[in-house]
């Protein structure tokens, strides 16, 4: 059987990883920070980070320890798994300069009939103190290897954006060489992203963006337009990836921020958004973050 459910449960051993400000700042400008943001892109006595750095920065570091990109889940190739969704809980404020213990857990692998879905949860505490820093969850979705008779598991939220419109629109525009410094600041090996060639085999007219890339300028126009310019302040965020991007588009971040979509149990204040490209493309859909 290609997918191996006696993983379910499965964890790493904790492993310690370490940033320095100089990480932080390279993921900034990877974003397409520039100088009327350089409390984010430099290092300095009063750096901030933008908190989905830890997704690169710590997540991707902590998966490039995986026996594969599917943590020993089922015997099925690499090119076959499409990431379907991202989420990140925030427990405290990502500093500069840090080191934490992550490990890795099969949270659920599922049945959804033409593919599989494995979903897998990193969790991350500060080395010294224990405290916890983040835990991300990664759906990954293995394209033909569906069928074999397990749970379709549970059914998420969707958290679709209104029918008004949003309250704002954020556009960065990313580099004609943006996945060549991603491939740098993300910790990202996919060839896909770099290879105009893997590009093309795989069905894309070129390199295309690491959704996780994209999420990143989704974050940066967060902590802007949803956070008030505060990355304390944002204390999750979640979303589908709906379509690639390419080197040179222009990300466009949709926000719902009013008063009427509420605030979760803890209080925080719910924005919802998505990304779209200069066609009006949806790269990143059902987006939802919370603000302190």
């Amino acid at each position: 059987m290609p997918m191996d459910l006696g993983r379910i449960g499965a964890e790493s051993q904790p492993v310690a990883r370490a940033w320095q400000p100089r990480d932080c700042a390279l993921y900034a400008l990877a974003l397409g920070a520039g100088w009327d943001e350089l409390a984010f892109a430099r290092e300095g006595p009063d750096q901030l980070v933008y908190p989905s750095f830890v997704l690169s920065g710590v997540m991707a570091a902590e998966a490039e320890s995986w026996p594969d990109p599917g943590f020993a889940t089922g015997s099925y190739a690499p090119h076959e798994i499409v990431q379907g969704e991202q989420a990140l809980e925030l427990h405290a404020r990502v500093q500069p300069r840090g080191e934490v213990l992550t490990h890795t857990r099969v949270a659920g692998i599922y049945d959804k009939g033409s593919a599989a879905l494995v979903v897998l949860e990193v969790r991350a505490a500060d080395r010294a103190s224990g405290a916890p820093l983040f835990t991300a969850t990664t759906s990954l979705f293995v394209k033909g290897h569906g069928g074999f008779g397990g749970e379709r598991g549970p059914r998420g939220p969707r958290h679709e954006a209104p029918e008004a419109p949003p309250d704002l629109r954020i556009a960065y525009p990313t580099l004609p060489i943006q996945t060549l410094l991603w491939r740098h600041a993300g910790n990202d090996p996919n060839r896909i992203h770099v290879d105009p060639e893997v590009a093309r085999s795989a069905g894309f007219r070129a390199p295309i963006l690491s959704g996780l890339n994209t999420l990143g300028f989704a974050c940066r126009a967060l902590v802007h337009g949803a956070a008030a310019g505060a990355p304390e302040r944002l204390r999750s965020l979640s979303a589908r990836f709906a379509a690639p991007g390419y080197n040179g588009d222009t990300l466009t971040t949709e926000l719902w921020t009013g008063a009427g979509l509420g605030r979760d149990a803890r209080g925080d204040r719910i924005a919802l958004f998505r990304v779209v490209n200069q066609d009006g493309v949806g790269l990143i859909e059902q987006g939802r973050a919370t603000c302190a």
